[in-house]
């Protein structure tokens, strides 16, 4: 690419100097396709005359080169015209090489889309680079009549159907289609080019008026390239009225001359044109003259390649006026912010065009965070951003004054406000928002209280009731139970199934008082977690221990335990208090509802991260429409063992609360007459003893 800038700098310096620039551009192009045309012509007469053994026709290879060094003298020599008629040698050459018998050739039929191409050729660079259509007209009747003589000799002319398969590939209509397409297309881009120079042309006129009539202070500069096509020097064209009779230059003064010379000449070094639109290639600039005492601002257009247009617009009554308005702004500032309250002036459409807070509120609010956006940008959900809405539209049309309450939500933390909407002007609103954070989380708290206190009572009131009724149950069969065992004559078996009902219903009365002070330390959140160091193993064989005994001989009912790490020592951090009511509430809860089977106690390691404690039956298991109950307080699921059996319905409540104390959460799988798995993991903190053989 540097290589052709530099040549054709050089070549059009040299030889094409007295042309426009578009005309050289079409004469180096034209040359260059002639420059590669003769290297391919010597290159092939030096070769058929020294290094090929075939007979060639000296006179022809002599001839083409002869006519291509013709037309690279011509196009050096800046004649177009000269250049394109050497195109016209082209069926000449062909005759010579292809039909006449000057040299030997193959047979006509054979060479004609030889032909055909190198006329081809011809005219795609006359439709290219020629100025009249008659001239390719012409061309093209001189090449069909090529084409057709090469024919009608090898007597080929009219085989269109039989020897042109398809008939699309005759040469003649080959040559034909060529022509008509590429003559359509010219046709139409000269009459595009024609209709956008009749527009350049009207709107150059345009800019020329606008250029001397406007009120403006503009500038044409011309810029000047180097073979690089970089800029190198900028150059002041012409100057319009306006700029004459601003800064006191006339035309004559400031035409041709350098522009960052008279720019530092006018605004003494306050505006860097070559900065401007070399570097920061900005559409529009602000400075201070300081030498004028002016604030200007720029526009700067590039309507071609090397033009430019500077358009000076005196801003210093604006300025001089925005700053008055910022001035009027602070102290209008300064009075709202001895006020507590926020200030917000918000349009019609919900956006927000200004606002004032006191410097020392506890959060932060930026301008780039409210200025500009709309009431559905800074936080509120959308049905109160509706409502905000809403709101300003019925003020701007009754002129009412409208309250809203509303939170927001903000980097530290989310705050209550009251809104206050009054029209400002016919198309705004101010909202004068009040912090009443404070007094709605007074509100919250007494509200909560009050809820949690009926709560409470109510939980209490529901307790006692169940209590009452609960206790009595097993406590008239222990009593007439014990009766009927101090009478005489009664069998072992029925003694013992006595002995067995009284021993059940005396743990469900203990289970029951357990349950309560559970509950009641619970309720007046006296549980405190202590972390020690406890012994896994040690703790599951107590639990199997002391309910293995319990179970009812009655049953057909084995209790088992799954210790995953053997180890005596194996152990971590957890309350140890806290886990063995949770592992005793679940195991009693397995023996309760179980008949038949087995019972699991167990636990397994979660790689060395976790300890997964269970607890597994094979009992009469939970529907799963019941699932999302059972943990809650004083529930109990229709069963037969419950219709049969008393309970608080306050187990499985106070092991899940135990269980998130722990850190962890209770769950389950039940099968309805299958069983059910309850399950909860704890993190494996300072854990002891973890070695696990696996074979």
């Amino acid at each position: 690419m540097r290589l052709r800038k530099r040549l054709y700098h050089i070549i059009s310096e040299k030889f094409w100097s007295h042309l426009s620039a578009e005309e050289r551009q079409g004469l180096f192009r034209l040359f260059i396709i002639i420059l590669l045309a003769q290297l391919a012509t010597l290159i092939n007469f030096v070769y058929q005359l020294f290094g090929s053994s075939e007979i060639s026709c000296f006179v022809c290879n002599a001839g083409l080169v002869a006519i291509v060094a013709l037309a690279l003298v011509c196009s050096l020599r800046g004649k177009i015209s000269c250049t394109l008629y050497t195109v016209f040698a082209a069926p000449l050459f062909i005759y010579a090489y292809y039909i006449s018998d000057f040299s030997e050739h193959p047979p006509l039929v054979e060479t004609v889309y030889f032909s055909l191409w190198w006329l081809s050729a011809g005219l795609l660079v006359l439709i290219y680079f020629a100025e009249s259509e008659s001239l390719i007209t012409t061309y093209a009747i001189l090449s069909l009549f090529t084409l057709g003589f090469q024919l009608s000799k090898a007597n080929r002319l009219f085989d269109s159907f039989s020897f042109y398969e398809p008939f699309v590939t005759h040469p003649l209509l080959v040559f034909a289609a060529l022509f008509a397409i590429t003559i359509s297309l010219r046709l139409k881009i000269k009459k595009l080019v024609k209709d956008f120079s009749e527009k350049l042309k009207t709107l150059n006129q345009g800019i020329t008026k606008v250029f001397q009539d406007s009120g403006f202070s503009i500038v044409q500069i011309r810029a000047e390239r180097d073979e690089d096509d970089n800029i190198v020097n900028l150059w002041i064209d012409k100057v319009n009225n306006a700029f004459e009779s601003a800064f006191k230059l006339n035309l004559h003064e400031v035409q041709d001359q350098k522009a960052d010379y008279i720019f530092n000449l006018v605004f003494r070094n306050h505006f860097d044109i070559n900065k401007t639109l070399l570097i920061q290639k900005k559409k529009t600039k602000e400075f201070y003259a300081k030498n004028l005492e002016r604030y200007f601002k720029v526009y700067i257009l590039k309507p071609e390649y090397n033009r430019f247009y500077l358009v000076f617009e005196d801003i210093t009554q604006i300025k001089l006026k925005i700053a008055e308005l910022e001035e009027s702004k602070r102290r209008y500032k300064v009075l709202l912010e001895a006020i507590p309250d926020i200030f917000f002036v918000i349009d019609k459409e919900g956006t927000y065009e200004d606002f004032v807070i006191k410097e020392s509120d506890l959060f932060k609010i930026e301008d780039a965070n409210i200025i500009g956006n709309t009431i559905y940008d800074v936080g509120f959900p959308d049905n109160m951003a509706d409502k905000i809405y809403a709101c300003i539209q019925t003020c701007l049309k009754t002129n009412s004054i409208e309250t809203i309450e509303y939170s927001l939500n903000t980097h530290n933390g989310t705050f209550m406000f009251e809104m206050r909407l009054a029209k400002l002007t016919s198309h705004s609103v101010i909202s004068i928002a009040r912090d009443i954070t404070r007094r709605k989380t007074t509100e919250f708290k007494l509200e909560r209280a009050l809820n949690k206190a009926e709560e409470s009572d109510r939980l209490k009131s529901a307790f006692l009731a169940n209590l009452s009724h609960e206790i009595r149950t097993p406590l008239n069969i222990i009593t007439n139970f014990t009766r009927i065992l101090a009478e005489p004559g009664i069998e072992h078996l029925e003694r013992m199934e006595l002995s067995d009902a009284i021993s059940q219903n005396g743990q469900q009365l203990l289970n029951m008082i357990d349950n309560t002070i559970h509950l009641s330390r619970i309720e007046t959140e006296a549980i405190e977690v202590h972390l020690n160091f406890c012994k896994v193993n040690t703790l599951l064989r107590d639990i199997y221990n002391k309910y293995r005994p319990i179970i009812p001989d009655t049953r057909d009912v084995r209790i088992s335990m799954n210790l995953d790490v053997p180890n005596p020592v194996f152990g971590f951090e957890t309350d140890e208090k806290l886990l063995r009511e949770v592992l005793n509430i679940l195991v009693d809860n397995a023996i309760k509802y179980t008949t038949k089977g087995e019972i699991l106690l167990g636990y397994e390691m979660l790689l060395n991260e976790a300890v997964q404690f269970y607890v597994t039956d094979s009992g009469i298991g939970i529907p799963e429409d019941e699932t999302e109950n059972i943990f809650s307080r004083f529930y109990r699921v229709k069963n037969s063992i419950n219709d049969t059996t008393s309970g608080s319905g306050l187990g499985l409540p106070i092991a899940q609360h135990y269980v998130s104390l722990l850190g962890s959460e209770l769950e389950l799988k039940s099968v309805p007459g299958q069983g059910t798995k309850f399950w909860f993991s704890l993190p494996f903190k300072e854990g002891k003893g973890f070695l696990k053989i696996v074979s």
